[in-house]
């Protein structure tokens, strides 16, 4: 397909009809639009699918353990398995840790327990499985999302059961949705500079997806950008996602996290240099409209890395959600963004652009407005 042969209304009416838009068809649509271009086509899709209500939920991150086997070098939180016990940076959360942090969010009236960790071997199957039912014990309204993909394999493997077997224990224990991080990027090339061996293939990532959906577990879709990957691997990645949703539904969103560089070995290696262009951001949300968004509707703005200001351009460049108010969050954290937010203060940012700012469960039902 021949690039700079387009214009904006094919686009339009290509982004519109009902046969989704090809990985060879996305790169060249980059290249026939401009960014105002590509962003104005973004938001108007938006209004279409989703209106002009903005979403969030009011969710409080737990994080067990930050010990992990795998020491990718886009991650800051981790800390290496060897070093266990030798590194005052690492830790790991007792049952009774656990109910401290949840006292923490009950009084935080949050409505979204977030659950994520490193690749920790020491821990059973059973301590997750204890995990997931404290919370459910001592806040049993809330909605538990729980570990990302890859966690979820690394479990199965190192503990000896299938995909399957582990997802149904967890799902008795309390286990209501998947977080669906580690997805990075799925070309295999960009996921050898930025991940190590013990973290499961892009491939992978997506046969576990569909693996979990058909047990009807539901979690969102993510992908990691900013750093080594190309136009070309981004496009690939949400195209893969969208088809794989349109195969086995159950991405209830798609969440573009933008890669925070500071402290990571990645940086360290001055293989980049710093955080990727406010441009890239947006740009990168209106792909998650334009190429996913009649199969994945929900196209979330992640603040924690974007900034405020940047996630309000987003939100009129295809994006439609705000993720949530992340209290307690230590995954970016860990990499000096440390910015929080209120429930007013994301009501404000929302307002402030003209749209409707909405508190929602998980499952993206509006709560309250």
């Amino acid at each position: 397909m021949q690039t700079g042969t387009y214009d904006l209304s094919y686009w339009s009416e290509r982004a519109r009809a009902d046969k989704p838009i090809s990985f060879k068809e996305g790169t060249a649509m980059l290249d026939d639009l401009d960014t105002h271009s590509l962003l104005s086509l973004a938001n108007s899709l938006t209004s279409e699918q989703v209106g002009d209500t903005v979403t969030y939920a009011v969710s409080y991150n737990l994080n067990y353990s930050n010990y992990c086997t795998a020491s990718c070098p886009i991650c800051a939180f981790y800390v290496p398995m060897s070093l266990k016990g030798k590194s005052d940076r690492g830790y790991e959360l007792s049952i009774e840790d656990a109910r401290n942090e949840i006292a923490k969010a009950k009084a935080l009236n949050v409505t979204e327990v977030h659950i994520v960790g490193g690749f920790n071997s020491d821990l059973p199957l059973e301590y997750y499985e204890e995990l997931f039912s404290t919370v459910k014990k001592y806040m049993p309204d809330i909605t538990l999302k729980t570990l990302t993909i890859p966690e979820i394999d690394f479990i199965a493997r190192t503990t000896g059961n299938s995909i399957q077997e582990v997802v149904k224990r967890f799902h008795a224990a309390g286990m209501d949705a998947h977080t669906g991080g580690g997805a990075e990027i799925f070309d295999q090339e960009v996921r050898k500079q930025i991940t190590t061996p013990q973290k499961i293939s892009g491939e992978k990532w997506l046969e576990d997806a569909r693996i979990i959906h058909s047990l009807g577990i539901p979690g969102n879709s993510t992908m990691t950008y900013g750093h080594v990957e190309k136009w070309s691997h981004i496009v690939d990645h949400i195209v893969r996602l969208r088809d794989n949703q349109i195969e086995v539904p159950g991405f209830l969103s798609f969440i573009p996290l933008k890669f925070s560089p500071e402290n990571t070995p990645l940086m360290k290696m001055k293989k980049v240099s710093g955080p990727g262009s406010a441009e890239k951001d947006l740009k990168v949300i209106a792909l998650g409209r334009i190429l996913a968004g009649k199969e994945i509707r929900n196209v979330s703005v992640y603040w924690v890395a974007l900034g405020k200001l940047t996630a309000q351009v987003a939100l009129n460049s295809g994006g439609s959600d705000l993720v949530g108010t992340a209290f307690s969050e230590e995954v970016f954290g860990a990499t000096d963004r440390t910015e929080g937010a209120t429930i007013e203060e994301l009501n404000n940012l929302v307002s402030q652009i003209g749209k409707i700012p909405a508190q929602r469960d998980t499952f993206y039902n509006i709560k309250s407005y």
